[in-house]
């Protein structure tokens, strides 16, 4: 009879909690582009006790738990900051316990590269004297390969908050909740076994291919966006109609839009509208948005060109089904090319 591992439970648990947190994220993301810190931790720490309780099911030792633990202290200075000196010496237990996580995670990956190092090196190829091949007990050599695994797991998920704190630094990413949204993924699926994955999955891990299938929807924007532009009639500029539409001054208030078309002095001193490509970096409110369209009016004009913040949480829920139903989009591009 088949049966599934306890293991397997907890993963698709925690895999229907991150598809709850995602969808609730996803609304508070379309309605109000925001998602306040709360909400990420709340859902976070049920999805961090539901992995420690896997990896404990998997039979992960000491020195693996608290390597992964010290990866979600490193997520979680994007909601409680970093830990100060000063706080410290003020007597926050916060930061103290922050700090004291660090020390801990530290450890953890010290001793896990001591225990399982060598393990790790052999099941990637790159050693071939490893311990395990001195264990006789089956059993022992089987829980010496899948504590290699787990920890080149570990070293994936690490990479991926890496890569997320990378890109939200270097503005990749525009919203701190983009950034904190593919972190709670991250550790939502750490790994692919365990959520049934139904396509093709490799080395990547899981949050890496749910940003390739969500960069593929955004690829889908300027199709729409041109069909959208046609069927209103708006046929050219080519530079513009791809990635902006022109609306009537009544339907762009209120709305999530960067306007585009504004009143600038010309080289000869007079007023004239441009239209840029581009939005300025600047974060423009309703009042900003309301004193251009002011000035658009009083040139004559009735509309204006503009381009949609689309929220990027409503791409990262559809792609969190799509890798885990046709798995790892980058082994189906490779294939593809005929690696």
């Amino acid at each position: 009879m088949w049966t599934v591992a306890p293991s397997d439970l907890v993963g698709l648990l925690r895999f229907a909690i991150l598809l709850l947190c995602m969808g609730g994220a996803a609304a508070m993301d379309y309605w109000t582009r925001r998602v306040p810190n709360d909400w990420w931790i709340r859902w976070g720490v049920a999805i961090v006790f539901l992995l420690i309780i896997e990896m404990m099911l998997l039979k992960a030792d000491w020195a693996l738990i608290f390597f992964a633990l010290g990866i979600v202290s490193w997520a979680s200075v994007g909601v409680i900051g970093t830990p100060s000196i000063k706080d410290m010496q003020n007597g926050s237990i916060l930061d103290w316990a922050v700090v004291a996580w660090y020390l801990f995670g530290l450890f953890g990956l010290g001793f896990s590269l001591i225990l399982h190092g060598e393990n790790a090196l052999w099941v990637i190829g790159l050693y071939s004297d490893a311990p395990l091949f001195l264990i006789k007990d089956a059993n022992e050599l089987e829980l010496s390969l899948n504590q290699a695994y787990i920890m080149l797991d570990l070293f994936g998920l690490a990479i991926s908050i890496g890569f997320v704190e990378l890109a939200w630094r270097m503005r990749l990413l525009h919203g701190g909740a983009d950034a904190k949204a593919l972190m709670i993924v991250a550790f939502a699926l750490p790994w692919w076994s365990g959520i049934g994955v139904l396509g093709e999955t490799s080395m990547i891990p899981p949050m890496i291919s749910v940003l390739v299938w969500s960069a593929a929807g955004f690829l889908l924007l300027p199709l729409r966006t041109i069909f959208t532009n046609i069927s209103n009639g708006v046929k050219s500029p080519i530079k513009m109609i791809w990635h902006s539409e022109k609306w009537p001054f009544e339907k762009i208030i209120g709305k999530h839009v960067w306007i585009l078309s504004e009143v600038i002095d010309g080289l000869d001193g007079t007023r004239q509208i441009s239209v840029r490509m581009r939005p300025r970096r600047i974060k423009e409110d309703k009042e900003t948005i309301s004193a251009k369209i002011k000035e658009l009016s009083q040139m004559g004009e009735t509309d204006a060109w503009i381009t949609k913040k689309h929220p990027f949480l409503m791409f990262v829920l559809p792609s969190i089904l799509l890798a885990v139903i046709f798995g790892d989009p980058i082994v189906w591009i490779l294939s593809v090319l005929g690696y």
